[in-house]
């Protein structure tokens, strides 16, 4: 009595401590955990905080700019009598830009422009890793149930080999038929091993993309048919997309680019007013206070200006056919995933219906079996068909929550 009291107590703590450490993760998790870990994000937002600070450098040019200076001369010959041996000068200057063919203004708007293209970036890039994580969950889903049902094949091999074995003992079977159960039971023990490699990989990819986070301990929820539904989907807003906004971006920061060459066959006009104090000989000093304003227009340069101009002219064609192809390229995958959808929802109502064919012919030709109607080659083939219903519908049911995923990708939801 007091053995079983002390099992029951381990039991309990057993128990209570593979419920603190197992936990469980969800696709939701999943999603949340890759968008907040992944390095490929960390590295674009990098990106998009370049840009950011690209817009201020850029503001800066519209700003006025402030400098002091300080010059100290000690001459160990004079060259006439009237300069002073040591002399010193200390210099401050206030100077702004007044015109220079708007090419600040053009160049802080494309710096702004390219802000946007690189936060829309971002946004694609977190669309991409939402799908890829959901397809790696589901694909460790997918290896789980394929183990499952391997599981389950061995088991029915190994019970028709203990039957076959009692029939062989009475005589009522041949040994060459005892020996291809034997086969079929090892064979099926093969596919256990191979799917738990399988599993194993899976889970350590699921692993890599949340950032290396240890899944030994976590169990992975399965899926249901309301954990992904069939939303409504609007082509009109697949313009909207995060690739198609990062390229219009992108075309309009060429533009400004093109504006900022052009401000080269303008003339530029500076204005500065600076403080000067000269010592001379540490002693005697005078003051100077100097406003100056200067313009320069540059008539001809060799044709760079012109050059500069083609190439973005070019930069900006390019950019717009890469908006075409993207565009089409969009219609193009929802299309297909559309199509996909429907035939896996095809698909997952025929593998439906096969398996419960299935079941009942595989009990059908165990019980002719076990009447000595049927032969143990049918219960094997039987048995085989059983398998291949199942990961047929198993394979069925994860490719409805791929598309819908796909779809959902697309759409950006």
């Amino acid at each position: 009595m007091k053995n079983i009291k002390i099992k029951l107590l381990l039991g309990i703590l057993t128990a209570s401590t593979l419920a603190v450490n197992v936990n469980a993760l969800n696709l939701s998790q999943a999603v949340n955990i890759a968008l907040e870990k992944n390095l490929d994000i960390q590295a674009k937002n990098f990106d998009y905080l370049e840009s950011l600070e690209n817009i201020k450098l850029n503001n800066s040019n519209l700003l006025p700019k402030v400098g002091l200076g300080f010059v100290y001369n000690d001459k160990d010959e004079i060259a006439y009598s009237t300069q002073a041996q040591i002399d010193a000068t200390f210099t401050a200057e206030i100077s702004y830009n007044l015109f220079n063919g708007f090419k600040d203004i053009s160049d802080k708007n494309s710096s702004r422009f390219l802000s946007k293209s690189s936060n829309f970036s971002l946004n694609a890039l977190k669309q991409d890793i939402i799908l890829n994580t959901k397809i790696t969950y589901i694909n460790y889903l997918d290896k789980q149930n394929a183990l499952e049902t391997y599981n389950s094949a061995y088991s029915l091999f190994k019970e028709q080999y203990e039957n076959s074995k009692n029939r062989y003992e009475q005589g009522l079977i041949a040994k060459n038929d005892l020996l291809q159960v034997q086969i079929n039971m090892s064979i099926a023990k093969q596919n256990i091993t191979k799917a738990k490699g399988a599993l194993k990989t899976a889970k350590n990819r699921l692993s890599n993309l949340l950032g290396g986070m240890d899944l030994s301990l976590e169990i992975i929820e399965k899926l249901n048919n309301t954990t992904l539904e069939v939303s409504k989907y609007d082509t009109k807003i697949l313009d909207n997309r995060s690739e198609i906004q990062a390229l219009n971006m992108n075309l309009e920061a060429i533009k400004q680019q093109k504006k900022s060459i052009k401000s080269s066959f303008y003339p530029k006009v500076n204005a500065a007013l600076s403080h000067k104090q000269y010592y001379e000989d540490i002693a005697d000093y005078n003051n100077q206070n100097i406003l100056s304003l200067s313009a320069s227009w540059n008539l001809y340069n060799g044709g760079l200006d012109e050059v500069k101009g083609n190439i973005y002219r070019t930069r900006y064609l390019k950019a717009k056919t890469q908006l075409v192809k993207t565009k089409l390229d969009i219609k193009l995958q929802f299309e297909n995933a559309s199509s996909n959808l429907e035939v896996a929802i095809e698909n997952f109502n025929t593998a439906t219906l096969s398996q419960e064919q299935a079941k009942e012919n595989y009990k059908i030709i165990k019980n002719r079996f076990n009447e000595g109607i049927s032969t143990s080659t049918d219960l094997t083939d039987a048995n085989y068909l059983l398998t291949q219903a199942k990961q047929n519908l198993n394979r069925a049911y994860f490719d409805k929550f791929l598309a819908i995923s796909t779809l959902d990708r697309i759409f950006e939801k």
